[in-house]
């Protein structure tokens, strides 16, 4: 499975990614270990970054965050 992320803005959706999106990428277990952490590029992350960064990243149960924000997971 992979990580699927809800930073994207559809319609009247809040904007949920912009004051996060020069934070760091963490990947997390369930269990709360850190299993990867990338930092944000020079232009903060976008749906597509995020999902290009994560896209080989399968299997476990995951979640994704942006600093603290909860931004995704394999269980979406």
């Amino acid at each position: 499975m992979a990580i699927t992320f809800i930073v994207d803005q559809v319609d009247d959706e809040p904007d949920i990614l912009t004051s996060i999106a020069h934070q760091n990428l963490r990947i997390l277990t369930t269990a709360g270990a850190v299993l990867l952490e990338v930092p944000a590029p020079n232009s903060g992350w976008t749906q597509s970054t995020l999902e290009y960064a994560t896209r080989d990243i399968t299997g476990l149960p995951l979640d994704a965050y942006l600093g603290n924000s909860w931004v995704g997971s394999t269980e979406v």
